[in-house]
Formats: structure tokens, sequence, C-alpha cells
């Protein structure tokens, strides 16, 4: 699977407030995009306009941010898949099913990989996303000791979305890290994203400065993740942080401690355990004032448990 795709769903997590805390519409811009990575398909300058976090706030465009990460992810996977099996592991040019060719070098030595792929309108039919023609590059590289694999992927892509509705412009670019490692009572995982876009049509998406640390010790694991979001489906950007550390206890339904905020103009968080200040197992604030508790996270049901 894209390591992009595991990268990006690290931030799933944080549905959790959008459901209760959401974000709207639009707002002013206050420069959080002047002084970030640099973004070449943000025409609107969407990483300079902060959006309303507030409770009556509409999570509708919240929730096509993700959905516009997830679709157009899913369609890489697609396509990755239906490419790999085509080269045979083998270096060299071959055609794609349906037009253009895909030239692929494996430049890896033992079990390290060292991948590159340059599609030449490429076009291939996939499973959800009809026929889906691409140019460009995407790479992929690896080490494996006995106790970690780190590496990266890197996208330079454009092409186009054929379905029965038309065709659509995609554009992706970015790269991907990630850092995993393990011993028998111990893991790990560590992933980071400094900038990663992407445009299908009008949906424009991107993450900037991300990485989210997943951390398991024995029966017990903490959890943590920054970055900003940035999407025309909310019209500007999130900023995500965990303040405290989200903490996990093996058997327990809930983090035992912990805060993730979401702030751009104003500030959502859902605070759990010994962070809720006793105001109940978890709890949700809005610019510092409590909105929401409950004595359980299947009220809320999204936050994962270990």
């Amino acid at each position: 699977m894209s390591l992009a795709r595991k990268s990006v769903r690290g931030f799933a997590v944080l549905s959790s407030v959008t459901f209760l805390a959401a974000c709207g519409g639009g707002g002013g811009g206050d420069g959080g995009g002047s002084g970030g990575p640099d973004l070449t398909l943000d025409n609107d300058n969407l990483a300079g306009q902060t959006v309303e976090v507030a409770p009556e706030s509409d999570v509708r465009g919240i929730l096509g941010l993700y959905d516009d990460i997830d679709y157009g992810l899913a369609l890489i996977v697609d396509v990755q898949e239906r490419l790999a099996t085509q080269s045979g592991g083998v270096s060299g040019t071959t055609e794609c099913d349906d037009g253009g060719t895909a030239t692929v070098t494996y430049a890896g030595t033992g079990e390290n990989s060292d991948e590159t792929w340059t599609l030449l309108g490429c076009a291939v039919s996939t499973s959800e996303f009809g026929i889906v023609t691409l140019n460009g590059d995407y790479r992929y590289v690896d080490t494996l000791t006995d106790t970690s694999i780190k590496g990266f992927e890197t996208y330079n892509i454009n092409g186009q979305v054929q379905s029965g509705d038309g065709s659509e412009q995609l554009l992706m670019r970015g790269r991907a890290d990630f850092d995993y490692s393990g011993t028998e009572d111990s893991a790990r995982f560590i992933d980071t994203i400094s900038v990663f876009e992407l445009k299908i049509g009008e949906r424009y998406v991107a993450i900037t400065e991300g990485e989210t640390r997943l951390i398991f010790n024995g029966s017990e694991a903490e959890y943590s993740t920054k970055g900003k979001l940035i999407g025309s489906a909310i019209g500007g950007y999130i900023q995500l942080t965990t303040p405290v550390v989200v903490e996990f206890v093996e058997g327990q339904e809930c983090p035992i401690a912990g805060v993730i905020r979401v702030a751009s103009n104003g500030t959502a968080e859902i605070r759990f355990g010994s962070s809720a200040g006793g105001t109940g197992v978890v709890a949700i604030w809005i610019d510092n004032q409590l909105v929401e508790s409950y004595n359980n996270c299947s009220e809320i049901g999204i936050v994962p448990a270990l």
C-alpha cells in the first residue's frame, strides 16, 4: 500500500473533533501560508485563509476534505497495483493496458528497495475510477535492518481521470517519509510529510509539515500528530497538533490522557482522561470553553482503542 496513504490516514483520528466542533466556511487570510513550504498547486492561496472553528460550524466542509484525500490516494493505490503486476519485478519499459508506457527501474540491493516509475501517457483501467492516464515520475525507496524499515516515496504526477461523468485533470506532487522500528516488546511508527499536494478537477487538498507518531511499549501506547491541512472543501486551512500526547492503555476504551487540537479561526480541542480536568472521560472545548463532555469514547465513536 502507498505509504503516503498511510501517512495521510494518520490524521483521521482527528475526525472525532470535526464531528463535534467542525470547521466551516472560509475566513480572512492571516498569513498562514506565507512562511510554509512552497505550494505550487494552491492557485487560490487556500494556505493563507483561515476557516471558522466553532460549535455551530458546518461539518460538511471538513468531511469533504477527508473525502478528497481518500479519493485521490485510493486512485493512486489502484493504479500502482495495476502497474506492479505488469512489470513482474524486472527493470524495463512495458506497454500500459490502455495505451502509453511505464518504464521501471529497480535499483535496490538485497532486501532494500529503490524503484522508479516513469509514466508516459500510461493509461490503465482501474476497478473504481475508470480509465486513468498518467505522466510523470514516482519513486519508492526503503532500507531494512533486523529491527527497522525506513524510507520515502516521491510523487510528481499529472494526468486525466476518465469516467462516465467525463474527465478530470489530476495533479499530484510531494514526498512522504516513514521510519518504523520494533522489538518483541516495543514498536515505533513515524510518518512525515513535508509537502503533499493533490488536485483533481476543481478539488484541491494539501498537507504540509505533517508528522504522526505511534509508539508502543508493552501494554501502553502514545499517539501524537501535527500538520497543516489545506483544501478547497473548507476554503482554507486547519492546523492540527497534540499539545499533550495521547496515551492509551490496553483494555481501556478511551485514552487515559492527551489533547488533540484543531486551530484556524478559533480553536477546538478534544481532551482525554486526566487532561480533561475532571470534566469527563472525554471532553470537547472550543476557544477554552467546555461545550460537551462524555463518560466514554463510544459516545463519539471514532477514537480507536489500543
